[in-house]
């Protein structure tokens, strides 16, 4: 996973100041767009969080855009483009990386006074609320898709163990298996879907997943209660 492009602008009512970029033409047009697909949505009042798309681009890449907000104006887009699937943890340090440099710059343009330019802690909430975001889209994704076809291996199985004493062991110790592993993986999406705060941890090749025994869930806050 690597960044292969970054977009930055400044805007004021609408109007662009400033545009940063580093990157080559084709990539500027798309990220460009997806910028201006975000923005829009902002204007017209939807309260969107970040966007993204996964496409195939001499293999594939994952496009980003996160809106910078004056209060509640506002003011600014932070895109980028990387190579391979979504990597919400690339994403953060970008955003990251460029988060404070953007605060000075913005303080620095007439009309962004420098006590309510964007901080550090609110660029982290904004990636969170996003890694979050999508964490429960795929969760709700997998549960949909993989519900149905488990639904059916593990009520075939169950029934089939209602006829235990008429089955050999060792086919008895196998439907007990696919049972066991069935209600593991419904256990899982359901966990995945309660999920408030994520925790990630090193997978492979740069890559991170989700560590869903560290991650809190909704039921460790209603423990605190």
């Amino acid at each position: 996973m690597e960044l292969q492009a970054g977009y930055i602008s400044i805007w004021k009512e609408q109007k662009t100041l400033i545009r940063v970029w580093n990157g080559i033409g084709a990539q500027r047009s798309l990220l460009e767009e997806i910028e201006k697909n975000l923005l829009e949505q902002l204007w017209k009042g939807y309260k969107v969080q970040s966007l993204y798309l996964n496409l195939d681009l001499e293999g594939p890449k994952s496009l980003f855009s996160y809106p910078v907000k004056k209060g509640e104006e506002i003011a600014g887009a932070i895109s980028g483009m990387s190579k391979g699937p979504r990597n919400l943890s690339l994403e953060e340090e970008f955003v990251e990386a460029i988060g404070n440099q953007l605060g000075i710059a913005l303080a620095k343009i007439e009309g962004f006074p420098a006590e309510k330019v964007i901080t550090e802690t609110q660029v982290e909430e904004k990636v969170k609320s996003a890694r979050l975001n999508a964490i429960l889209e795929t969760a709700a994704a997998l549960n949909h898709e993989i519900n149905n076809p488990l639904t059916a291996v593990l009520g075939n199985a169950q029934l089939l163990l209602l006829q235990a004493q008429k089955l050999p062991p060792e086919t008895v110790e196998k439907l007990k298996a696919i049972e066991e592993s069935a209600l593991r993986i419904r256990e899982v999406t359901l966990r995945l879907m309660k999920i408030i705060e994520p925790v990630t941890v090193e997978y492979a090749s740069g890559m991170r997943m989700i560590d869903i025994e560290k991650s809190k869930k909704k039921e460790d806050e209603k423990g605190k209660q």
